[in-house]
């Protein structure tokens, strides 16, 4: 079941003031007057509920895609940054700041995202009382669902929020992100409860989705296992692209063109290596045999990008793509014998303009259900977490493994990073280990974040951040906040 929407349909929606004389029909809907946005007045007009809605799920969307896949994982292993731009090379670097791109990028794309949910929300239960004949519940669920996202990739991202659904009202109350999960997890709720009372199982299982992890992210680990195994095999959502002005997917231009701007990471080379497939020197060309696993597939030869001094895989698509293959560079061998040896011309790069991408789905709430069970009690779900790591080593054409203790954790952790890769799951996932679980990450010092010399070594050394501070702008705008007495610190993980 593919589900989602195509964001060309919002852009035109968010595009134009609606004709409200013909906002029955849904072609007479998409005539626009003023190409520049619906009028404030119009948002309190029912008939623009779905029109809205589209509105706020392509708001969501975008910003999961682009900021969050794009630039926010720049703070971990996931990928390198070949882009010239001096923030975006700190933030490779684990330098963030409270005055540069990525962090008012991710932010304000995320807040802005949120506070579009939470009002379209409040509307329509104003709408609902003032007309109790039409039932809007399918877009009130579907609304507090992405209230509920929006806080979720928040929390996940940011070492600290400030939420203030009431623009007139501005919070002064800076939150945690363990407190941000703790925003998320009642739209969530509400969301599933509602979209059960309307048979939405789409919007249903995506709020389960969510609720597994944030209660992953939260430490609640039998909650997450609860909501994760109720989410079924047939279970999608997808971000949905369109080669058209405004709904093309943002990410094509990673890897795309001869200044392409992201490269996979292979510099770091320990038992459970990041994002690469074994066997191959940093800086080697003609990378073909260790190319094994499919999920993880990259260009065969570096080359540097828009910066002239990174060098750079270009990523292939993984499972969180929807031209995913399943096939590999490398050719079938005695120890890989379902290995294809695709010639690299014929594999799709990371993103073409319609190339949709997974926000939820059952694989992810699968490894939420089992760290959860490894976090409760790995010992008694030992043989259930064997079985699946097993299964999804063999997605990706490795043996099967005997593990157990800590040994089989770092091994569910490592296939998670595999299934999720590019996912917008990374600096979500470190910070949580590194919260719950620390000091048995694959780096220096047992961290989970790249260490000492960054790949690219004129660049020097990784600094220290996790996660990306409040901009500037939020404190500037909201008189109500106190300025970090020194912004350089990093307030948290």
């Amino acid at each position: 079941m593919k589900l989602g929407h195509k964001r060309a349909w919002a852009a035109v929606v968010a595009a134009g003031v609606v004709s409200l004389a013909a906002a029955c029909n849904v072609d007479e809907l998409l005539k626009v007057e003023n190409p520049e946005g619906i009028l404030i007045e119009e948002l309190d007009n029912p008939q623009l509920v779905d029109a809205q809605l589209n509105g706020v799920m392509d708001a969501f969307h975008g910003a999961y895609v682009d900021p969050v896949i794009r630039w926010a994982n720049l703070l971990t292993d996931e990928m390198l940054n070949g882009v010239n731009w001096e923030d975006y090379a700190r933030a490779n670097q684990r330098i963030a700041s409270w005055m540069e791109g990525p962090t008012n990028n991710i932010f304000g794309s995320l807040s802005r995202a949120l506070r579009m949910a939470h009002s379209l929300a409040e509307r329509i239960r104003k709408w609902q009382q003032e007309d109790p004949s039409k039932d809007l519940r399918p877009q009130l669920a579907t609304s507090l669902a992405f209230a509920g996202y929006s806080a979720l990739v928040l929390a996940e991202n940011m070492c600290q929020t400030v939420i203030s659904p009431d623009p007139d009202n501005p919070s002064d109350k800076i939150l945690s992100p363990l407190e941000t999960f703790d925003v998320a997890i009642p739209y969530l709720e509400e969301a599933l409860n509602t979209a059960l009372a309307v048979n939405r199982t789409d919007v249903a299982n995506l709020a389960r989705t969510g609720l597994a992890r944030a209660h992953l992210g939260r430490g609640n680990w039998a909650q997450a296992a609860t909501f994760a195994a109720q989410v079924p095999s047939n279970f999608r959502w997808w971000i949905r692209f369109v080669d058209v002005s405004g709904g093309r997917n943002p990410l094509q231009g990673i890897s795309s063109g001869s200044n392409f701007t992201h490269g996979i990471n292979p510099f770091f080379n320990g038992v459970h290596p990041s994002f690469r497939n074994t066997g191959f020197t940093f800086r080697s060309q003609n990378v073909i045999a260790p190319q094994t696993d499919p999920r993880i597939q990259h260009d065969t030869r570096w080359r540097t990008g828009h910066n002239g001094l990174t060098p750079l895989y270009r990523f292939f698509q993984g499972l969180r793509y929807s031209d995913y293959t399943g096939q590999t560079i490398a050719p079938p061998s005695p120890s890989c014998p379902r290995c294809t040896g695709t010639s690299p011309s014929a594999m799709p790069f990371i993103a073409g303009f319609d190339t949709d991408v997974l926000l939820a789905d059952y694989v992810e709430a699968q490894h939420h259900y089992y760290e959860a069970l490894a976090m409760q009690d790995i010992v008694g779900n030992q043989a259930a977490i064997l079985a699946f790591v097993n299964a999804r080593r063999a997605v990706g054409n490795q043996p099967a493994v005997s593990l157990s203790g800590d040994a089989l954790i770092k091994e569910l952790r490592e296939q998670r990073s595999r299934d999720l890769f590019m996912g917008g799951f990374r600096l979500g996932d470190l910070r949580r280990w590194t919260r719950f679980d620390p000091g048995k990450g694959p780096f220096a010092n047992g961290s989970y974040f790249p260490t000492g010399t960054h790949p690219n070594p004129t660049w020097g050394e990784y600094g220290i951040w996790t996660c990306y501070p409040i901009p500037r702008q939020e404190y500037e705008g909201n008189p109500k906040l106190v300025k970090p007495a020194d912004p350089n610190v990093p307030p948290g993980i």
